[in-house]
């Protein structure tokens, strides 16, 4: 993977956790049961920690802007979350998160730690490994609460 790459990979992680991070806190207001509000606003805060922690390690040079770096790979990506945000009800939006975004998310960061470079991705590799661990449990933990909601 290329510097270039690289970058463009930890810009899209770091997108796509703002949009997490987004949607969720919009979701809260909106969610009717106690157990599921307090999920979505503790994963919410989550996943702003995790854009917070990754956008740190976008590259700065002459040639890599880093707020330009933080954007979405595809187009369709921005639309989709759209539509999951305008979802209604609490079993589709735990499904959405379970079922499409999550494993779409923790897809590319393991996509991205298997094609790091040691030396230069040391430090996006060693927050990444934190974001995902911190993912896989939220995907655990939601998909209890999807199954509970149904």
């Amino acid at each position: 993977m290329t510097l270039d790459e690289s970058a463009r990979r930890l810009g899209r992680i770091v997108w796509f956790e703002r949009r997490l991070f987004e949607v969720l806190g919009r979701w809260v207001a909106s969610t009717p049961e106690p157990s599921v509000k307090l999920a979505l606003a503790r994963q919410s805060r989550h996943h702003a920690g995790h854009a917070a922690a990754v956008e740190v390690l976008l590259p700065e040079t002459r040639d890599h802007d880093p707020a330009a770096l933080v954007a979405t790979t595809d187009p369709t990506e921005a639309a989709r979350f759209e539509e999951v945000e305008a979802r209604a009800g609490t079993e589709a939006r735990l499904r959405s998160l379970v079922d499409e975004l999550l494993p779409r998310q923790l897809a590319a960061c393991e996509a991205f730690l298997a094609e790091a470079s040691p030396v230069r991705d040391g430090p996006a590799t060693r927050a990444l490994i934190v974001v995902l661990a911190e993912e896989r449990a939220e995907l655990t933990n939601l998909a209890l609460l999807c199954e509970q909601a149904t």
